[in-house]
Protein backbone atom coordinates (compact mmCIF):
# COMPACT_ATOMS: atom_id res chain seq x y z
CA UNK A 1 0.00 0.00 0.00
CA UNK A 2 2.77 2.14 0.84
CA UNK A 3 4.40 1.77 -2.64
CA UNK A 4 1.32 2.33 -4.23
CA UNK A 5 0.84 5.93 -2.57
CA UNK A 6 4.39 6.42 -3.43
CA UNK A 7 4.15 6.00 -7.02
CA UNK A 8 0.97 8.05 -7.29
CA UNK A 9 2.68 11.00 -5.42
CA UNK A 10 5.55 10.77 -7.99
CA UNK A 11 3.30 10.55 -10.51
CA UNK A 12 1.86 13.66 -9.72
CA UNK A 13 4.38 15.69 -8.20
CA UNK A 14 6.10 14.53 -12.38
CA UNK A 15 2.55 15.71 -14.10
CA UNK A 16 3.39 19.65 -12.37
CA UNK A 17 6.59 19.74 -13.81
CA UNK A 18 7.97 20.22 -17.20
CA UNK A 19 10.80 20.42 -19.26
CA UNK A 20 12.09 23.31 -20.35
CA UNK A 21 15.22 24.60 -22.87
CA UNK A 22 17.21 27.54 -21.08
CA UNK A 23 19.94 29.50 -22.83
CA UNK A 24 21.44 32.73 -20.90
CA UNK A 25 20.80 35.97 -23.10
CA UNK A 26 18.39 34.53 -25.51
CA UNK A 27 15.34 35.96 -26.42
CA UNK A 28 12.26 34.54 -27.45
CA UNK A 29 11.73 34.93 -31.55
CA UNK A 30 15.52 33.39 -31.30
CA UNK A 31 13.93 30.38 -28.61
CA UNK A 32 11.05 29.85 -31.14
CA UNK A 33 13.41 29.75 -33.90
CA UNK A 34 16.13 27.01 -32.53
CA UNK A 35 12.97 25.20 -31.16
CA UNK A 36 11.48 25.09 -34.49
CA UNK A 37 14.95 24.14 -36.58
CA UNK A 38 15.57 21.28 -33.96
CA UNK A 39 11.81 19.80 -34.70
CA UNK A 40 12.44 19.95 -38.39
CA UNK A 41 16.05 17.83 -37.55
CA UNK A 42 14.67 15.32 -35.64
CA UNK A 43 11.44 14.89 -37.96
CA UNK A 44 11.17 11.12 -38.94
CA UNK A 45 8.83 11.05 -41.49
CA UNK A 46 7.47 8.51 -44.46
CA UNK A 47 5.11 8.81 -46.64
CA UNK A 48 1.84 6.49 -46.39
CA UNK A 49 -0.35 5.21 -49.12
CA UNK A 50 -3.82 4.29 -48.61
CA UNK A 51 -6.45 2.51 -50.34
CA UNK A 52 -9.62 4.08 -51.04
CA UNK A 53 -12.98 3.20 -51.31
CA UNK A 54 -13.19 2.89 -55.15
CA UNK A 55 -10.01 0.43 -54.78
CA UNK A 56 -7.57 3.46 -56.00
CA UNK A 57 -4.99 4.52 -53.94
CA UNK A 58 -4.29 7.59 -52.43
CA UNK A 59 -0.54 9.45 -51.06
CA UNK A 60 -1.09 10.80 -47.99
CA UNK A 61 0.67 13.83 -46.51
CA UNK A 62 4.02 12.71 -44.66
CA UNK A 63 3.61 11.42 -41.18
CA UNK A 64 6.35 12.60 -38.69
CA UNK A 65 7.67 11.42 -35.26
CA UNK A 66 9.97 13.29 -33.24
CA UNK A 67 13.14 11.72 -32.12
CA UNK A 68 13.92 12.93 -29.02
CA UNK A 69 17.22 12.36 -28.59
CA UNK A 70 17.98 13.62 -31.61
CA UNK A 71 16.37 17.07 -30.77
CA UNK A 72 17.73 17.14 -27.88
CA UNK A 73 20.72 17.18 -28.74
CA UNK A 74 20.59 19.82 -31.52
CA UNK A 75 19.18 22.03 -28.71
CA UNK A 76 22.40 20.96 -26.66
CA UNK A 77 24.43 22.22 -29.73
CA UNK A 78 22.54 25.58 -30.15
CA UNK A 79 23.95 26.15 -26.16
CA UNK A 80 20.86 25.07 -24.53
CA UNK A 81 20.32 22.94 -21.33
CA UNK A 82 17.07 21.27 -20.21
CA UNK A 83 15.30 22.48 -16.89
CA UNK A 84 12.19 21.85 -15.56
CA UNK A 85 9.43 24.43 -14.94
CA UNK A 86 6.75 24.37 -12.04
Amino acid sequence: MKMRVAVLFLFVLAAGCSAAWERPNVNGAQLVADTDACRVAAAVGRLELQETLSGSAALLLPASKLDRGAFAACMRERGYEQGYVD
